[in-house]
């Protein structure tokens, strides 16, 4: 060609195009390589995002370090003369913390991966793109679960510690890890689920510990009961059922993403309950008034204006099919909690009302603060007439209403315990207004601790997030450590007091006999738990609830001398 002559657009086009790929550097790794081949956008997008952040980092090693302890604290003292007998306990015992670190960690992913795009009201965008809905919901499907995956994976150094010692083969850890997959798949799609179906992070997330939970602690007594449960032969089953149930969740879900989202909520108020199915809830009648209290229009001289508005219009603006869930799973579990009544095991049935608190009391108070922040009216409600002690207080006593009315709705088949327990009618009464006591404990410093984090978090999700970790920390680590000292060591129950003070579940236990069995015997010594644990967690709760009264009131006078 001569020079000065430009090429023919036919020429321009007959020159081949440089692929992405070809075009990548030399020295870039596999890793790198493999993830750039990934055609899903949004999958791209949510690993990029996720791995990045602060949060997987602390949650992988809050998992290995707990992983860790329960090896350490189990790990015998002479590993020549091991029984393969302690080799399979202490195996056993790993692949139960596993299963319940997965229970707790997994709706932490996958539970607000579709309402984090409704609530920024991108849902609408994305949806409309040129992105297939397959796409998207397998792209945040694999972010959420292959984070789960890499969890899982990520504790092989410590079962290859565990293989040193004799009696473990092969077999027992080829199964664990595919129970574990199973796992990890079906609790990360259940928050997927829910993700999809609620417009709300906080009914999500509460939705998905309350259905994740349960089927935890069934995999649990499982585990807990039949020594097997963790070979090949036997861990198949479990994984393939929850896997089935995957699939069917995933086409569920995809299904309902190919239709539209309706951005406008319809109110309690609104709702058509013709169309409404399972547990409908009127306004007008007993008891459902006390939940959902009718909205009689202008408000009397000397209420407070935040709790009303609360009470009517914050929690019921958007329906009250979150309500209804939680009424209609708790009330069908506490009926398979009521045989423990009649089998004088009434603190089985009062553990499942303190793991409801648990579930119930954080999602209706995390979001007391934060969702201020994200409507950007936080300011407006500081330059308000109301005092800062108002609006602190009627959020306060919202949410106590609330949990409070949703833990005696679950829990008034307690009142059996007095007609059906083994002890003295008159004793039973005083123990049934112990428990009424711990239960209130627990919940008022449920809500306490969530207020709290919500004024300092920006999120609804991290608040909530947050919440429901320092809370199993609180309550579950002391029980889980417990029953590791008592059967890997040789540590007494009375040794480790201070360690079954915190946890309500051991308060709850104190509070009546059990029987003149040896194990229950020891246990008789710590009869008196409950006071301390009462007295402790109310003074808890005070000292967190004088520190948000405080922060909010100077946050308010920080917004009146900018204003």
């Amino acid at each position: 060609m001569p020079n000065g002559v430009e090429p023919t657009a036919q020429a321009a086009e007959a020159q081949p195009r440089p692929s992405v790929r070809r075009g990548l550097p030399d020295d870039v790794g596999l890793a790198d390589r493999l993830f750039l081949a990934i055609e899903n956008p949004v999958l791209r997008r949510e690993l990029l995002t996720a791995l990045r952040s602060n949060k997987a980092f602390i949650l992988q090693f809050i998992f290995l370090l707990a992983l860790g302890a329960v090896v350490y604290l189990a790990w015998p003292a002479g590993i020549i003369s091991t029984s393969p007998e302690l080799t399979r306990k202490l195996f056993r015992t790993f692949g139960q913390g596993q299963l319940v670190m997965l229970s707790i960690l997994s709706p932490a992913f996958s539970a607000s991966a579709m309402t984090i795009e409704k609530e920024r009201r991108c849902i609408d965008l994305l949806l409309t793109s040129p992105i297939r809905p397959g796409t998207i919901l397998m792209g945040k499907y694999m972010s959420s679960v292959l984070y789960l995956f890499l969890l899982v994976l990520s504790t092989a150094p410590l079962v290859t510690v565990i293989m040193w010692l004799p009696g473990l083969g092969p077999v027992e850890v080829i199964g664990l890890y595919v129970l574990l997959i199973g796992v990890a798949a079906a609790f990360g799609m259940v928050g997927l689920t829910c993700s999809v179906f609620f417009h709300r992070s906080q009914a999500s997330l509460a939705i998905t510990y309350m259905i994740v939970l349960p089927l935890a602690l069934i995999l649990l007594a499982c585990a807990l009961g039949f020594d097997g449960f963790f070979l090949l032969e036997s861990a198949v089953w479990p994984a393939g059922i929850l896997l089935v149930a995957t699939v069917v969740m995933y086409r569920a879900c995809h299904a309902r993403l190919r239709r539209p989202f309706d951005p406008v909520f319809k109110a309690a108020e609104e709702e058509d309950v013709a169309t409404q199915t399972g547990l409908v809830l009127v306004r007008d009648r007993f008891p459902d008034k006390m939940l959902a209290p009718r909205d009689v229009g202008l408000l009397p001289d000397g209420v407070n204006p935040v709790y009303q508005k609360e009470i009517r219009s914050e929690i019921f603006g958007r329906g009250t099919l979150f309500l209804r869930l939680i009424i209609q799973i708790s009330m069908f579990l506490s009926v398979v909690f009521l045989t423990f009544l009649y089998l004088s095991r009434e603190h089985i049935f009062v553990y499942y009302l303190v793991i409801f608190t648990m579930l119930v009391a954080p999602a209706f108070a995390c979001n007391t603060f934060t969702q201020e922040r994200e409507r950007g009216t936080l300011d407006l409600l500081l330059t308000t007439l109301v005092r800062p002690a108002q609006i602190v207080t009627g959020k306060f006593l919202s949410c106590m209403r609330l949990s409070l009315f949703l833990t005696g709705l679950v829990g008034v088949t307690m009142a059996f315990y007095v007609f059906v327990g083994h002890d003295e009618p008159g004793l039973r009464i005083i123990y049934l207004v112990v428990y009424i006591l711990i239960l209130l404990t627990t919940i008022i410093f449920e809500t306490s601790l969530a207020m709290f984090f919500s004024l300092h978090f920006r999120g609804t999700v991290q608040s909530m997030i947050t919440t429901y970790t320092v809370l199993l920390f609180l309550f579950a680590a002391p029980v889980a450590a417990e029953e590791l000292l008592i059967a890997f060591t040789k540590l007494q129950r009375s040794e480790m007091f201070y360690l079954l003070l915190v946890t309500p579940f051991d308060a709850v236990y104190s509070v009546s006999s059990k029987g003149a069995s040896a194990a229950a015997a020891v246990k008789e010594q710590f009869v008196m738990i409950w006071p301390y644990y009462v007295g402790l967690y109310l003074t808890l709760s005070g000292l967190l609830m004088g520190y948000v009264y405080s922060a909010f009131e100077r946050k308010s006078l920080e917004t009146a001398k900018v204003q």
